[in-house]
């Protein structure tokens, strides 16, 4: 029994160091539609830094579930890793859609076409 208790130790301390090594970003305060008034540039900034910190946080649970061996990493790390990512780019998509309803028309500027927002980017008004 005291086997079982260390090897499932171990597993939890290795998952542990996985884990801890990409940090979550603090959500963005998005205020209610009604609520914006003249904060909305702060609000854009604010989003953008959140969205580069998301893209940063995605890009290091990727790299970490290429580090423990992609799609040969072990079952359970893999579906750690992968729920991580799935529920930040959920994460993320929730805030895109809450900015682009609460302050909205300028979204383009701040996401920008990449895991977060699929699609073309959007069209440049300067060339028409």
């Amino acid at each position: 029994m005291k086997a079982i208790h260390i090897l499932a130790g171990l597993c939890l301390g290795a998952l542990a160091t996985t884990a801890l090594a990409c940090e979550m970003p603090p959500l963005v305060a998005i205020p209610a539609k009604d609520k914006v008034g003249d904060q909305g540039a702060a609000i854009r900034d604010a989003t953008k830094v959140y969205f580069d910190a998301m893209k940063e946080y995605t890009d290091c649970v990727q790299a970490e579930l290429k580090a423990a061996g992609g799609d040969a990493a072990p079952k359970l790390t893999k579906t750690v890793l992968i729920a991580r990512n799935n529920a930040a780019v959920s994460e993320a998509d929730a805030v895109k859609k809450l900015f682009e309803t609460n302050v909205g028309g300028l979204a383009g500027s701040v996401v920008p076409a990449t895991q977060f927002n699929q699609g073309p980017a959007p069209a440049d008004p300067k060339k028409k």
